[in-house]
């Protein structure tokens, strides 16, 4: 028996294009996705490596102090101007509750465990460890670490070193000589159905009007559930814009914010100097050094006009928005971006990646300007066309903001709501984006006074 078959080998020559990722071409596209803190880290980085690039940072880049300082122009005769360099000693929780031990008559042993147990806080004031686990690593009983933790838990604020939200509540309430009546053992006793109101039946076991309840509630919105977060909020955040947005009449500009981006100079006296050896090693590695500097300088003007570039596509969609405050946005999308300037959407979406733009109405992170659209409905009055999500959420919040919170707004009702305004929206959705904007459901929002 004889196989046979129709296969036959031969040699064939084809023509392809492939773009080969170099190491340039990947550090390129990294320098565009960079914010401006990365992007600076990165050059700093590049400096060390080669000698003949000099980093200067941009203005304010990364400010020292938090104070505000006088203008250069200051004569320095006025006694208190050194109090303005002084950097910024904003005091940390941590530090807050040292400074508070040293009026505490202790063993030595006893401050090793508060110690260990104040460095053991998250920056929300809770206690990460467990009592077992800190008696463990310091080789004491769990009754001198449950002591210890007593003692943490009566600084201030109130509720540090709580183990969870119900014992911070707690600790907080023991503490207040106006809580409600009946408070501490609600919430000790009856936490989850607090929170999720199902405050008949605290009241029917209890023995109490559902309005005290509400009492309760209204009473613990106004603790602090995170004792530690306001040491946090006293640290400023500095964010760097990266787009400008000027406005004359109705006309609108955008600029690169060259003023706060890092620059680049070659250090040319050093260049000569080595050059001047004429050695043929000092020569090849000058050469690739300079190849460096002037890549890089390419990458951050490929980088600086890309962001320029999707910046403007922006502003022409979005126009209204920057024109008339509280205008909605319109919809609008990564891929239409790209299709308009003739780059790639991954191009779009590393240009807007955390890079903001400075507007008359605050400043803005590019990405806030993109949001999917949703129909609305053609009547007579109008023609049919598309909404933004994000304005989808503006009236939801709108809607919940004037409710009557003794007969809070289903989700359906606000579907009902929307599709009065001609906007046709599923409920599944609107349930998405009330969870988006952290607004509990209708039975969570409901008052009972």
């Amino acid at each position: 028996m004889r196989l046979e078959s129709n296969f036959v080998q031969k040699q064939q020559q084809t023509q392809s294009m492939k773009l080969a990722m170099t190491q340039q071409l990947s550090q390129s596209i990294a320098m565009l996705q960079f914010n401006m803190e990365d992007l600076t880290a990165f050059l700093e980085e590049k400096a060390l490596e080669n000698p003949l690039i000099e980093i200067v940072p941009g203005v304010d880049m990364a400010p020292d102090y938090t104070t505000i300082r006088k203008n250069n122009n200051a004569t320095g005769t006025d006694a208190t101007d050194w109090l303005e360099q002084i950097a910024d000693t904003t005091m940390t929780l941590a530090d807050a509750l040292k400074e508070q031990m040293q009026f505490l008559d202790m063993t030595s042993q006893q401050k090793l465990i508060l110690l260990f147990l104040i460095e053991s806080l998250d920056d929300n004031g809770y206690l990460q460890t467990d009592v077992d686990v800190v008696a463990s690593a310091l080789l004491s009983s769990e009754g001198d670490v449950l002591e210890m933790l007593e003692v943490l838990q009566g600084f201030e604020p109130a509720g540090v070193g709580a183990r969870d939200a119900k014992e911070c509540i707690l600790l907080q309430i023991e503490r207040k000589e106006d809580a409600p009546l009946h408070a501490y053992d609600v919430i000790r006793d009856y936490f989850e159905d607090f929170a999720n109101k199902r405050w008949k039946r605290i009241a029917d076991d209890l023995n109490m009007n559902v309005l005290a309840i509400q009492d309760i509630a209204d009473f613990v919105v106004t603790l602090n559930p995170k004792p530690g977060a306001e040491f946090e909020s006293d640290r400023v955040q500095y964010v760097v814009p990266d787009l400008i947005l000027h406005q004359v009449g109705n006309e609108l500009q955008v600029s690169v914010a060259k003023q706060f981006l890092p620059r680049m100079q070659f250090q040319e006296a050093y260049f000569q100097m080595m050059q001047a050896t004429q050695e043929k090693d000092v020569a090849a590695f000058l050469k690739d050094k300079a190849g460096e500097f002037d890549w890089l300088k390419k990458g951050l003007e490929q980088r600086e006009s890309t962001i320029g570039r999707v910046g403007e596509a922006i502003v022409r969609h979005q126009k209204d928005f920057f024109l008339h405050e509280g205008k909605h946005l319109q919809p609008l999308t990564l891929k239409e971006i790209a299709e308009e300037i003739d780059v790639h959407e991954s191009t779009v979406s590393r240009a807007v990646n955390g890079k903001y733009m400075e507007t008359a109405h605050g400043v803005y992170e590019l990405k806030y300007f993109f949001s999917s659209s949703l129909t609305k409905k053609a009547t007579e009055e109008s023609d049919a066309g598309d909404v933004s999500s994000q304005s989808i959420k503006n009236l939801i919040q709108q809607f919940v903001s004037n409710e009557n919170k003794l007969k809070p707004l289903s989700d359906q009702k606000i579907v009902e709501m929307l599709d009065e305004q001609d906007i046709q929206v599923s409920r599944r959705a609107i349930a998405k984006y009330r969870g988006e904007l952290n607004i509990p459901s209708s039975s969570k929002r409901k008052r009972f006074a």
